[in-house]
């Protein structure tokens, strides 16, 4: 029984060493790393060449004051919202509930016209006198939302119900 263990024992060494001096040559090892990695490039799983940034920045600005809403977008596209800075120049706390806005009709950048809000939705509270950033590192998506007019309209909103103080807003994003 001993002399069958070790003849066993014998050659899984004499492989490990033959195949460990195989793949000490630069030739196995590329032949191995060959057999490990593929890359298959067909017409059914292409490689994406997409460009990583979306093609226009956007940059939007709101001076919120009372208690009406406004709203700001590029119109169509998606928005992909990366970053909101409020600035509160009151001497309370404001807080201001920003949101994808339902318009009436016309189109983004009025305040007559803001009926209702859909997601995203977020509420902030702003300290007084003081400026917030609020980063997305995901950017928020906005995509084109249905109003009471019946037309599709990207837009971003932003009101203070409840205080309805003086707040400025900037939307910092990109367009699809």
């Amino acid at each position: 029984m001993n002399l069958w263990k070790n003849r066993l024992v014998q050659a899984g060494a004499t492989l490990a060493v033959v195949g460990a001096l195989a793949l000490a040559t630069p030739r196995a090892a590329h032949a191995v790393a060959v057999l490990l990695v593929q890359v298959t490039n067909t017409t059914a799983n292409p490689v994406p060449t997409a460009p990583a940034v979306p093609g226009s920045p956007f940059f939007g600005y709101m001076q919120l004051s009372g208690t009406s809403s406004q709203s700001i977008g590029p119109g169509t596209g998606t928005l992909a919202v990366t970053q909101i800075v409020l600035t509160n120049i009151d001497s309370v706390v404001n807080q201001v509930n920003i949101y994808s806005a339902l318009l009436s009709g016309g189109t983004c950048g009025g305040s007559g016209n803001v009926e209702a809000a859909t997601s995203p939705f977020l509420t902030v509270k702003v300290a007084p006198n003081s400026t917030l950033v609020v980063p997305a590192p995901t950017p928020l998506v906005f995509g084109p939302a249905t109003g009471y007019d019946n037309v599709a309209h990207t837009c971003v909103a932003a009101g203070m119900p409840l205080s309805g103080g003086n707040v400025f807003v900037s939307i910092n994003g990109f367009v699809n």
